[in-house]
């Protein structure tokens, strides 16, 4: 099945829809915090899962919800020189390159089970998901969700520093 994540204009935080090949409205999500954002993921006006950021001091993480239960987390880690970005509790792994935008997610026995791939240059933020494993396609869905706002809070974090080291000048 594909998709593309259609972010609705907002600074901090993202809400959207997720329209299906035809164009039609298969998913919306929203967030109703600031700071530590926990947007939930709709399908026909229910909430079906959301993605909670966690607070830390260095590191992103953002934990996925499905009915309430935890299934896992996404982690931002350091290697040297270059962050990197890490599944806990799925048994699944990510590769991409959070500068490139292009993701690609693997199940436990390496499996190509979808990609996502962002616009460059949009106002706001555009994913284009392809998801080969239609079992676990809301799961994947969060998990896009959760990359969305990984980028938010990035360039957030980079205008945020670029603005205070310009204004110590």
């Amino acid at each position: 099945m594909k998709y593309y994540l259609k972010e609705n204009f907002r600074f901090l935080y993202a809400d959207g829809q997720l329209y299906d090949e035809d164009g039609n409205i298969a998913y919306c999500y929203e967030n109703k915090t600031i700071m530590f954002p926990k947007i939930g993921l709709y399908k026909d006006d229910i909430m079906i899962g959301f993605v909670k950021k966690n607070f830390t001091w260095f590191l992103r993480q953002y934990d996925l919800y499905l009915n309430d239960d935890f299934v896992g987390s996404l982690d931002q880690r350091f290697t040297w020189f270059r962050s990197r970005l890490e599944l806990s509790g799925l048994g699944w792994t990510i590769q991409g390159d959070i500068f490139d935008k292009n993701y690609e997610i693997y199940d436990r026995d390496g499996m190509l089970i979808a990609k996502a791939d962002q616009e460059w240059f949009r106002l706001t933020q555009r994913f284009y998901i392809d998801i080969y494993d239609e079992e676990n396609e809301e799961l994947i869905i969060l998990l896009v969700i959760a990359l969305n706002q990984f980028d938010k809070d990035r360039q957030a974090a980079a205008s945020s520093a670029a603005s205070s080291s310009s204004s110590s000048h």
